[in-house]
């Protein structure tokens, strides 16, 4: 029977009370100081390894999770898991519910004998046959982003799942919410956005030949990105090509997951950018049956060559459990063109809303290609005459570049996506880059019917203007050179437009204009 078709506990009517157990007013501590005190006082005492285990559970990069990995195997774990007061402290090492009275059930069998948990806290417990569960309360006073970790034990026969289910006080019920269904031996977790309210977490054994224990585990945040919960596999949205992840992660044990979809055969490049030296994360591959392929990590651009048809998970997760929720990654998915021959000589990103594809080609990444070629949206930016005729009022002249049709080229230095804002203009998906033999010139704002100013000398061009009020003609003068070096261009990817310079600029102060002025303009180019 396949999983699919596994029948999961769905609107589960109780004679549950949820006043009686959380109360109308009381405080999740206080309710577990309620439950400590009184008839599940006793508690295994043992070291706490908790922070242990969630710091090597995402380091493990195999997707079979053996505990001796996770846990020192001479330290004993801590238990405070709500226990009968016929089975104590001294009684067993491990958690055996059934042995507490003969042909017995859990008392946490049902949601009716749910046990109340605090959070961030490791509880072990134990399942014996496959169908069994085991059921966890909890009560939210305010709404946070859930993740539920459940670790079975180092057993391939062992194959227990994951859910989470909202109480309907209205009608007695809960819902399935979220679930995690990974296969046997490895870990699951899953992740929901929730709402105030009562909450129960269900473990059950799709497969087990004998009692086994498990660990289990709920976090909440207080902060998360409009993706969560994506933390199952289960749950995992497709991602498409040609497309990106703004993500954050929330919580040390926090996963997002995403499913790839190779639907012909292709080279792709991934790239995982993270505004940070203190964080490490890490891109996971799995196969489609959850087999980890391969991980790349974080502010690397890599490239998978002749990647076969078939479906792909991708998990993003921290390397050592240090997480800032603050930080915000980027992670993206390219499609090569089906030409490319040499991907050492080609990149590409997103633009900044994340819609336009950027490429740049150097000259033999294609069959025939001889000059650097830029392209939007698989189009090529051609360089043309630019006259930037914006004027600049503070300024007697105003500074402008200009791409000549025949000899400028683009380059791939400093090539970034972002934000441009100047006195001037706003950009929101904006591209700068760089080209050579990019024309410089000045252009004066003035009319001038005879002598242009001593400072500029002769202009190199001068064209009609037009006539004044008096319908007296005058000029506009030109003076225009190549420049001596590289340019930067600010291009606005959406009109597929260059629209100013950024550097060198003398409206935003460097270099002097020909008449040794200096402007005090501003601009900044933000990237993604």
């Amino acid at each position: 029977m396949s999983k699919e078709n596994f029948q999961v506990p769905q609107n589960v009517k109780m004679n549950f009370d949820a006043q009686k157990l959380f109360g109308p007013k009381e405080s999740i501590e206080e309710i577990m100081q309620m439950h400590q005190e009184g008839e599940y006082a006793d508690t295994l005492s043992s070291t706490d390894n908790t922070k242990k285990l969630i710091a090597n559970l995402i380091k493990n990069k195999e997707p079979f999770i053996e505990l001796s990995k996770l846990v020192d195997s001479s330290a004993e774990r801590k238990t405070i898991l709500p226990m009968p007061k016929t089975l104590s402290s001294t009684s067993s090492k491990n958690i055996v519910y059934a042995n507490a009275a003969a042909n017995a059930s859990p008392p946490n069998s049902t949601p009716n004998g749910a046990y109340v948990i605090n959070f961030g806290t490791l509880y072990t417990d134990s399942i014996s046959a496959k169908g069994d569960q085991r059921w966890y309360a909890f009560q939210l006073t305010a709404e946070k982003k859930l993740t539920v970790y459940m670790s079975p034990v180092a057993d391939t026969a062992v194959d227990n799942d994951l859910y989470l289910y909202k109480f309907d006080q209205t009608n007695s019920s809960v819902t399935v919410v979220a679930q995690s269904r990974n296969k046997a031996g490895m870990y699951e977790l899953l992740s929901y956005v929730a709402a105030a309210g009562i909450y129960f977490i269900s473990v059950n054994s799709y497969a087990c030949n004998t009692t086994n224990n498990f660990q289990i585990m709920a976090f909440t945040s207080d902060t998360w990105d409009e993706a969560e919960g994506d933390d199952s596999m289960t749950t995992a949205k497709e991602m498409p090509v040609n497309s990106e992840i703004i993500g954050t992660l929330d919580n040390s044990i926090d996963h997002d997951c995403r499913i790839w979809l190779v639907k012909e055969k292709g080279t792709y490049q991934l790239q995982l950018s993270v505004p940070s030296t203190t964080l490490k994360y890490q891109v996971q591959i799995f196969s489609s049956s959850q087999d980890l392929i391969t991980s790349m990590e974080q502010n690397a651009r890599v490239t998978f060559p002749n990647v076969a048809p078939g479906g792909y998970y991708l998990k993003i997760v921290s390397v050592d459990g240090k997480i800032d929720p603050a930080i915000k990654y980027n992670f993206s998915m390219i499609l090569l063109p089906p030409d490319i021959i040499d991907t050492s000589k080609y990149m590409g990103m997103l633009s900044q809303s994340g819609k336009r594809l950027i490429e740049f080609l150097e000259p033999g990444a294609i069959e025939g290609l001889q000059h650097n070629a830029l392209t939007i949206d698989r189009k090529e930016f051609k360089p043309q005459f630019i006259d930037f005729s914006t004027g600049r009022p503070s300024m007697p002249g105003y500074q402008c570049g200009g791409l000549g049709e025949i000899n400028t080229q683009f380059d791939k230095d400093n090539l970034n996506v972002g934000t441009y804002t100047s006195d001037l203009i706003n950009i929101n998906n904006a591209l700068i880059c760089t080209a050579d033999n990019a024309l410089y010139f000045w252009q004066l704002r003035k009319k001038f019917y005879h002598d242009y100013p001593a400072g500029y000398g002769q202009p190199d061009h001068t064209y009609y203007g037009g006539t004044d009020q008096y319908g007296t003609p005058y000029y506009i003068g030109v003076w225009r050179t190549e420049a001596p070096g590289k340019i930067q261009f600010i291009l606005d990817v959406d009109q597929m437009k260059v629209v100013d310079m950024y550097s060198p600029n003398f409206f935003y102060g460097y270099p002097h204009d020909r008449a040794g002025v200096s402007g005090n303009g501003t601009h900044t180019f933000t990237p993604k």
